[in-house]
């Protein structure tokens, strides 16, 4: 449990005194007290009691929660709404709906041009923007374009064999790895129903 808390929060949790209350005692907890209370005291080697811990305990914390939530009065429903809508509409306002330049622009973040600038390039350039633009300035007949996307399909789908070629690496490994491709291909032109 402490490896997940931030050292702030291990920090507070450590220098905390062990409670001996609880929001929900258990009933072994009374049986033990109770018979301790019975027994007559042992001598100087018994411990001094602890003196009692101040509510802002961790162990009062979930009861603390459950009466001040039992508490609250019900919410209407126009005053539902409101909360609803205001949450959405902070929402839309945060993150605005995609539109028409939204895959093509980024924010400005704390006045840095530069770092948003490089953002927008990468986008571009993961798009092929620029590459389309540059093809869209000359016509391309039907058939060169229908065998161009043909050739980079079938180098996306194939490029780790020819890589594998071109470097002469063969290795058992390599080969199995072609196979579960070749599959991988196979079922998704059966899914496609060509």
């Amino acid at each position: 449990m402490f490896a997940t808390l931030s050292p702030f929060i291990r920090r507070t949790l450590l220098s905390q005194r062990p409670t001996t209350r609880s929001a929900f005692p258990s009933p072994i907890r009374q049986i033990t007290s109770t018979s301790a209370a019975l027994q007559p005291p042992i001598s100087s080697l018994q411990r001094p009691r602890r003196s009692e811990p101040t509510g802002n305990t961790w162990n009062n914390v979930l009861g603390d929660y459950i009466a001040t939530s039992s508490k609250q009065v019900p919410l209407t429903p126009e005053a539902i709404w409101q909360q609803k809508s205001d949450k959405a509409k902070k929402a839309v306002e945060e993150d605005p709906p995609a539109g028409a330049y939204s895959g093509r622009s980024v924010k400005v973040l704390g006045g840095n041009v530069a770092d948003a600038y490089a953002r927008l390039n990468s986008i571009l350039q993961r798009n092929k923007v620029r590459a389309q633009l540059r093809r869209a300035e000359r016509h391309e007949k039907k058939g060169e374009k229908r065998r161009r996307l043909e050739s980079e399909r079938w180098r996306r789908q194939f490029a780790h064999e020819v890589r594998s070629f071109a470097l002469g690496v063969c290795v058992y490994r390599a080969f199995r790895k072609q196979v579960r491709k070749k599959v991988q291909l196979v079922t998704k032109i059966r899914n496609r129903g060509a």
